[in-house]
């Protein structure tokens, strides 16, 4: 799947060969990092929701965003059994923030999500960065609740959610 978003930037498909970027990005811009094997575990195990971002003029991967599909209760409360979309991360590398590509990312995701009959799409996110947290809004996903000492420094998460059908 190759989405020309812009004449500058392609969303697709990660392949095993972007994971070194990723690792990169993930590193360099999110407190939060994962060890490879994460990585390449969740690009096999859900490959259409594992998404980067290309800069089209030289093929450097500059964002990505990665998510997983679970089952269980719909995250705002009820007893019945749906399909969730996690997403697990997203970053965009700093020198092209704000140029809209986290929010190419997240669309071309849940794109992805609603054709698959997913039911609705849940994240974590740290409650002071408010740059994500004004995405996701913007994107549709509402505040459920605070995740006291979510993250291993000990900061708050909020966890948001979407519905998706």
């Amino acid at each position: 799947m190759f989405t020309p978003m812009s004449d500058e930037v392609i969303i697709k498909h990660a392949e095993p060969d972007n994971l070194p970027s990723v690792i990169e990005i993930n590193r360099s811009e999110l407190p939060e990092n994962y060890p490879p094997s994460f990585f390449m575990d969740l690009l096999e195990r859900f490959p259409n929701y594992f998404l980067v971002a290309v800069f089209a003029k030289t093929n450097e991967v500059i964002g990505y965003v990665i998510c997983r599909i679970e089952t269980g209760f719909p995250s705002e409360g009820g007893f019945s059994i749906i399909r969730k979309g996690h997403v697990v991360s997203l970053a965009v590398k700093k020198p092209f923030h704000g140029r809209g590509i986290g929010t190419m990312l997240m669309k071309s995701v849940l794109e992805e999500m609603v054709r698959n009959s997913i039911d609705e799409s849940y994240l974590e996110v740290r409650i002071n960065n408010e740059n994500a947290i004004r995405l996701y809004k913007k994107l549709g996903y509402r505040i459920v609740r605070e995740l006291p000492h979510y993250y291993l420094d000990g900061t708050t998460g909020l966890l948001m959610v979407k519905k998706l059908r």
